[in-house]
């Protein structure tokens, strides 16, 4: 059985082999290529069988409606590095007019970015361009600096995290981003600095989304970024996740969690887009 991460990957292999076999197109040769095709190439024969299938509905269906993809001249896979940087193409088309289209391939999730929270990074200026408050330092460097110094190694042995470590941590976060966050910016860091499609491959269907930011693709139309926050609050009968809720239909998730059975002075988020607004397009067809 693949892991999700293979699965994934094998996932982005299938796609863009599928670009190339329906066009002229060349599959550039580089190390995301090699590390996809490898997972794809690991896999049964039912379970590529499967790929191939989703893979050929998904791109014909965009191309029928993003008409540049019907003159391509080549694929690429990028290399996850992209995605820590504000990028999250998974796979980027050359059309023959020079136009670049990026697709972001998600196999049975549709997760954001995992961004870390720890004493040593800024969050503030890396997904908004505002550094963090003396505020939240003050708050969060106690809670980080226990985790730094305890004895206790692994999490399931950890007292009371939750109430030590998760809730300040998130009660401090929340607090920042309602006072200080460029929210445009933020959900631009979050959702992607570029326009692209994403295409998620779930059990029996193909579900697709047009995120038009900026007004680079050709099919949807172009949606409106936040401005502001309306309420960013802990979910009810939660320790882990708190949901922002931003105007022009934007709501997001952010659960906090260990990312290891191992302590280390670091957190993580699992940041989900559980609202947006009425008009990205959104589109869902069975494969089999």
């Amino acid at each position: 059985m693949p892991s999700q991460t293979e699965s994934g990957k094998a996932w982005e292999y299938g796609l863009a082999r599928q670009f190339v076999n329906l066009s002229n197109a060349k599959l550039v040769i580089n190390r995301p290529r090699y590390q996809s095709q490898t997972s794809y190439d690991l896999l049964s024969d039912s379970e590529r069988l499967a790929i191939n299938r989703a893979a050929n509905e998904a791109v014909v269906f965009l191309r029928a409606h993003d008409p540049r993809l019907n003159q391509i001249r080549q694929v690429s896979i990028q290399s996850d590095q992209a995605g820590r940087d504000g990028d999250v193409r998974d796979i980027l088309i050359v059309t023959d007019a020079d136009d670049i289209i990026g697709i972001s391939a998600k196999h049975r999730h549709a997760a954001l970015k995992h961004s870390r929270l720890s004493d040593t990074i800024d969050f503030g200026a890396a997904w908004y361009g505002v550094p963090c408050s003396n505020k939240y330092w003050n708050a969060v460097n106690p809670v980080f600096n226990d985790l730094r110094t305890t004895t206790t190694r692994y999490w399931r042995d950890f007292p009371n995290k939750h109430k030590r470590i998760y809730l300040p941590v998130l009660a401090a976060f929340i607090d920042e981003i309602t006072k200080n966050a460029d929210v445009e910016k933020m959900l631009l860091y979050l959702i992607g600095r570029f326009d692209f499609y994403k295409i998620i491959k779930v059990n029996g269907s193909i579900q697709f989304q047009s995120f038009k930011l900026r007004g680079d693709l050709q099919w949807g139309r172009k949606v409106p970024l936040p401005t502001r926050v309306i309420e960013f609050t802990m979910r009810k009968n939660s320790r882990t996740t708190a949901d922002l809720t931003l105007d022009q239909g934007w709501t997001l998730s952010f659960r906090i969690h260990s990312a290891s059975s191992r302590i280390e002075p670091s957190l993580k988020f699992d940041v989900q887009l559980t609202g947006n607004p009425s008009g990205l397009a959104n589109h869902e067809i069975p494969y089999g």
